[in-house]
């Protein structure tokens, strides 16, 4: 390997097993941990005695729970994903909205009640709206 060379983190595999979890790493036989908080620690340590290039440096941590439960979990991670981004959006939308109620003339209190918000909600969405440009 070259001085320069960036090598990447090892991987560890975590598979399910009984009430545990075995830990599959490159260089390393299999070991079973209980838990999971702290199975990236234990298998760097088990991989830096091995001598495995980059356990060092830290390692990644994939944990596979077989077809379905990957795919389940991938399904529900990427829905609060966009849950966020959604509630960004609307975010921003309800800050425009806001505004341009207050350019037409509306009150705090009356933006409030067609926003259906607080009027303090309705000077924090003006005041960010005014921060943004």
């Amino acid at each position: 390997m070259d001085a320069g060379q960036i090598v990447e983190p090892p991987r560890i595999v975590a598979c399910r097993a009984g009430d545990g979890w075995v830990l599959h790493m490159d260089g390393v036989e299999p070991t079973y941990v209980r838990r999971l908080d702290g199975a990236i620690e234990h298998g760097r340590i088990l991989m830096e005695a091995a001598k495995v290039p980059g356990a060092e440096q830290g390692a990644v941590l994939k944990i596979d729970l077989g077809d379905e439960l990957n795919q389940r979990v991938t399904v529900s991670t990427q829905a609060t994903v966009d849950a966020h981004k959604a509630q960004v959006a609307a975010a921003a939308e309800l800050r425009r909205t806001a505004a341009a109620l207050n350019e037409h003339g509306l009150t705090g209190r009356d933006i409030a009640h067609v926003l259906g918000v607080s009027p303090q909600r309705v000077s924090q969405l003006l005041n960010d709206q005014q921060a943004r440009g």
